[in-house]
């Protein structure tokens, strides 16, 4: 971890706030004693029962100021950054604290592939095991001449998996000089520092053959060593491989208890369900909750205790040191139009509401991507400058254009920037199209949408971010289902497809804003008036 950085230095300037860190890993150890190195109070929740001689990753008594709960099980996790309120079942006894922040920092879990068929199994070893064994023979068994590794061939590949397996090639060929070949068909380099170890076994001698059209045959021999046949795919070149040893990957997935907490703590998983989602805004340790962390496996890509917990400690002291927010610029519910659907509840990505007899909602947590109130049934939830009210006079206020005027509702995180840097060299967008600036797509509704034909708008487009990259996770997915229900009214309306558009942008796309923005003008420039559309109530 960086020393001295101005978040910390603004941390310790204060008075000392609590971090709770869930683990029972290397990673949450590191994280634990950084944090509490860094001055502030830390809480250490391992479900260990006691300290594990045996095990060396397994977290004992930390110094003070951090407190270590061994047989911890959070319970429930309320609140929002700056106080958290946790409750652990510790042995039969509840436990409550307070948080500032919390990091999750749990461990995976790995469960070896079935042996393929074909090769002789008592020269099948899963990787575990050969990790266990030290990546040596048994005492006594010959030296190893040639080993292959199976990476990826019979599900997709992880890059935990990739670096095991990496790694373990190396020491092999390294200390043992036997020759190593890893198979694989799409090998993962994405996590700290796997593109460098690639690089470096490959320097040492570790042969890499991918496959993406076909793939290994795979027999036992007469001599009843295995046999591996294949056709290099760049050089078409034939080969057959008779290792001593094929040692065969694993599945990692999240451990039961991850997926647990991440329930409990209201994070967003990815596709196989670890604790942090597909979406580069949330990297490298952030989550759609304010003031919740994750770091290590619990997050998929961990490999690296050390980078991990360096990243997770920073964006903890980031997010501590950020200022608290205007509680006015946050939504806000009107008790007398409530009717307590929970609709809010449901809908929010950063957990920022919650339930205290009536929905109410956290101000530190919220994001204003408007989203609740775009889905809110009573229209009883306010955002100071993005109500329905509000994004009407916005509408009305449009300048004249040259050509069919285009109004255009755009992401501020993604479609903006791509928008203003596409037309910079003609001063601005004036003239171009008359931009909204909404801090998410998925706040829109589609009343709004609609009330810009009857402004006087001949087409409207509605941009929001790429699949999997809405900061709001699911507000891109949001706005194409309003608009689609605009576009629905329009042409039960008879104004014909043409007029209303969906589509992605991100932020380094200008030259696509402005052909997107160019080839809706051609279109609209062949559509009839939108009279019809302007006297709509």
């Amino acid at each position: 971890m960086r020393s001295g950085t101005d978040a910390s230095l603004r941390i310790l300037r204060t008075t000392p706030q609590r971090v709770c860190v869930l683990g029972d890993n290397a990673c949450a150890r590191q994280i634990a004693d950084r944090l509490a190195r860094s001055g502030l109070d830390v809480v250490l929740a391992t479900a260990e029962d006691a300290r594990d001689t045996r095990n060396p990753d397994a977290p004992g008594e930390l110094s003070p100021p951090a407190e270590t709960l061994f047989g911890a099980r959070l319970l429930a996790c309320n609140g929002q950054i700056g106080q958290f309120e946790l409750v652990f079942g510790c042995g039969g006894t509840l436990v409550r604290r307070t948080a500032a922040a919390v990091v999750l920092a749990e461990s995976d879990t790995r469960s070896p592939e079935e042996a393929p068929p074909g090769l002789p199994p008592q020269a099948v070893m899963p990787l575990s095991a050969f990790l266990a064994a030290g990546c040596r023979p048994p005492d006594g068994a010959p030296p190893w001449k040639q080993i292959v590794f199976l990476n990826g061939l019979q599900t997709e590949s992880h890059p935990a998996m990739a670096g095991s397996i990496m790694r373990a090639a190396l020491q092999v060929q390294s200390e043992q000089a036997a020759q190593c070949c890893i198979l694989t068909r799409n090998l993962k380099v994405a996590a700290e520092g796997l593109e460098a170890l690639s690089r470096e076994a490959r320097a040492a001698g570790v042969q890499f053959f991918k496959f993406t059209t076909s793939a290994p045959t795979l027999s036992q021999e007469e001599d009843g060593k295995p046999g591996i046949r294949f056709a290099d795919e760049p050089t078409g070149a034939a080969f057959l491989l008779k290792p001593d040893l094929v040692v065969v990957d694993e599945t990692v997935r999240p451990s039961a208890r991850a997926v647990e907490l991440g329930q409990i703590l209201g994070i967003e998983s990815g596709p196989e369900g670890f604790l942090q989602g597909d979406n580069v805004h949330r990297l490298p340790a952030a989550t759609n909750r304010r003031g919740v962390v994750v770091a290590g496996p619990a997050r998929s890509v961990g490999l690296d205790p050390e980078a991990e917990a360096s990243g997770a400690v920073m964006e903890v002291l980031m997010q501590l040191a950020a200022e608290p927010r205007d509680p006015s610029t946050a939504a806000r519910i009107e008790p007398g139009r409530c009717i307590r659907c929970l609709t809010c509840l449901r809908v929010c990505p950063h957990c920022a509401v919650a339930l205290d007899g009536r929905p109410q909602v956290l101000p530190d947590a919220c994001e204003r991507c408007g989203i609740c109130a775009a889905e809110c049934p009573r229209e009883a939830i306010r955002i100071a400058g993005l109500e329905r009210e509000d994004l009407r006079r916005l509408v009305s206020a449009g300048a004249a254009t040259e050509g069919p005027r285009i109004v255009a509702f755009a992401c501020r995180r993604s479609a903006v920037p791509a928008l203003r840097e596409a037309f910079a060299a003609r001063g601005g967008l004036n003239g171009v199209l008359h931009l909204i600036e909404v801090p998410c797509a998925g706040g829109l509704a589609p009343e709004v949408v609609l009330s810009a034909f009857q402004a006087g708008a001949d087409g409207v487009l509605v941009l929001a971010c790429h699949a999997d990259n809405c900061y709001s996770r699911h507000g891109n997915r949001l706005a194409r289902q309003r608009t689609d229900l605009a576009a629905a009214f329009l042409d039960h309306c008879g104004a014909g497809p043409g007029r209303l558009a969906f589509k992605t942008l991100a932020s380094n796309m200008p030259a696509e804003a402005a052909a997107l923005a160019a080839e809706f003008s051609t279109t609209l420039a062949g559509l009839k008036s939108n009279a019809l559309l302007k006297q709509t109530p």
